[in-house]
């Protein structure tokens, strides 16, 4: 008995249910982190695919070849995709640092174990939502860099999602005139709301 209530003071005086809940608060500061820095870092991905690797990303929104003039022009770095219309760098280190990320917030519950399995379970929901986030913003902000400061070198630019683009030929789009959005957007932004409204829901309650 002793013991059991040596244990539920042995966090600076307060008891372990009042300390959990105080990891709580902190708790929610780190799920909301994961999502800004999801976010962050795939807006940024974004720009160093379009700007700086940039000959296989305009090889697949331009039917596999980078659609460029100039007989000088150096087509060294043209490469194949691995899997379906993703090339090597899409799954390292663009995917490999999405799921890193993403799920930071379960890594830090099966480091430490303070909390219990629910908790986990709705770290586990939170890096499935983020890593959905970041596949669809690292995409979409692609389109975007297109859009308003495209490459000389791509014949596309100055505009969004288009229905030959890649992002748009699989599972089709809806077409909104001068652009498209992919179905694949609805999609995942559907499961990812889905999957916050998991991990957020809810999230003060202990146990």
């Amino acid at each position: 008995m002793v013991a059991s209530d040596q244990e539920d003071h042995d966090h600076g005086g307060i008891s372990r249910r009042e300390h959990i809940r105080m990891h709580l608060g902190a708790r929610k500061i780190e799920f909301i982190s994961t999502v800004v820095i999801s976010i962050v870092f795939a807006i940024s991905f974004a720009h160093l695919e379009y700007y700086y690797i940039k000959d296989p990303a305009l090889q697949i929104t331009n039917a596999g070849e980078v659609a460029v003039k100039d007989p000088n022009y150096d087509r060294s770095r043209e490469t194949e995709p691995i899997v379906g219309n993703m090339y090597q760098y899409h799954l390292f280190p663009m995917l490999f640092i999405f799921v890193l990320i993403s799920f930071a917030a379960l890594w830090d519950d099966m480091t430490f174990k303070l909390l219990g399995k629910h908790r986990r379970i709705k770290a586990a929901f939170l890096g499935t939502a983020n890593l959905i986030t970041a596949i669809v913003v690292e995409d979409f902000a692609w389109f975007v860099n297109r859009g308003l400061v495209p490459l000389e070198s791509d014949p596309k630019g100055g505009l969004l999602m288009q229905a030959s683009d890649w992002t748009s030929i699989h599972l089709g789009a809806i077409d909104t005139g001068s652009f498209v959005i992919p179905y694949w957007y609805v999609i995942a932004v559907t499961l990812g709301a889905l999957a916050y409204y998991g991990a957020f829901r809810k999230h003060d309650r202990l146990g």
